[in-house]
């Protein structure tokens, strides 16, 4: 169970966050700040504090694994303070559109007399990811410049969806399901017809930044990549060095695509992108 709990005289909550390593503290929007602090558990503290034993897990296996933090302050703190960090929850997906990699959160604790810990992911064991991304502070600055888009495309389903497709494939055992979950997402942002491969592969190459030998490149990548999702989904007995290259791509064709919604503030339709493949065509 996913929550975010404060008590009546917390003024912060502090997210801890895995994936990711930051330089320095730096406030994101009013009262939200990404820092390379993390919390000392304290189990006395942990055990009382719990409401559930998914959140003491949460907290003993997150505190191992943490590279990270988000911390939430409010003046008035007890439930608005709660409702604030249980919002900025979603920061966590434009984290890794800025970084075009993946992190996730693990468990929050307020301060106050009483602290109190909740698990903040839905997998009761998340398992660490291979690689940690140092954030630069053009990144950071990224998710600075891009919240108050990225807030208001989370209301855009397709846009959710598909940041729910990305976040969640890295929390999956297997590879060829996190592929397909992770083509589920592509998919459904550049509303193509799961069929249509070409197509698929020349909306994202129009979404791509570069110069058309770039975009040429990238939409040969695309197709290869997609490729290789067919095969996971048909049963193609590939072997895991092939899966996995196969989601290490889609992931970066997903996040990359999150990324460019946001800079542009919205979801493009499949009717702008029929008109800017066509004249590319005629240009």
């Amino acid at each position: 169970m996913v929550g975010v709990a404060a008590s009546v005289d917390s003024k912060s909550i502090v997210i801890l966050g895995h994936g990711l390593t930051v330089e320095k503290e730096v406030e994101l929007s009013a009262g939200i700040f990404v820092s390379p602090a993390i919390p000392k558990l304290d189990l006395d503290a942990t055990v009382s504090g719990c409401r559930h034993f998914s959140d003491y897990a949460a907290a003993i296996q997150g505190s191992e694994i943490a590279t990270f933090a988000v911390r939430v302050e409010h003046d008035d703190g007890g439930k608005i303070l709660a409702t604030k960090a249980w919002n900025t929850l979603w920061l966590f997906h434009l984290l890794s559109a800025a970084c075009r990699a993946p992190c996730f959160s693990l468990y929050s604790v307020c301060d106050g007399h009483k602290p109190m810990f909740s698990a903040a992911n839905p997998s009761p064991f998340v398992r660490p990811l291979p690689d940690m991304h140092a954030a630069t502070s053009a990144e950071i600055e990224w998710a600075r410049r891009y919240s108050a888009r990225f807030d208001e495309l989370i209301g855009v389903p397709e846009f959710s969806a598909a940041m729910r497709c990305y976040g969640n494939a890295q929390l999956l055992p297997e590879h060829d399901v996190r592929i397909m979950l992770l083509w589920s997402g592509i998919e459904g942002l550049l509303s193509v017809d799961a069929e249509l491969s070409r197509r698929l592969a020349l909306n994202a190459a129009i979404m791509f930044d570069g110069s058309p030998k770039e975009k040429a490149d990238y939409f040969d990548k695309v197709k290869k990549a997609y490729a290789v999702r067919s095969r996971a989904v048909h049963g193609g007995g590939l072997k895991k060095p092939k899966l996995e290259e196969g989601y290490r791509t889609a992931g970066s064709i997903l996040i990359g695509l999150i990324a460019k919604c946001v800079e542009l503030g919205r979801v493009p339709t499949p009717s702008e992108l029929d008109r800017l493949a066509l004249s590319a065509i005629m240009s």
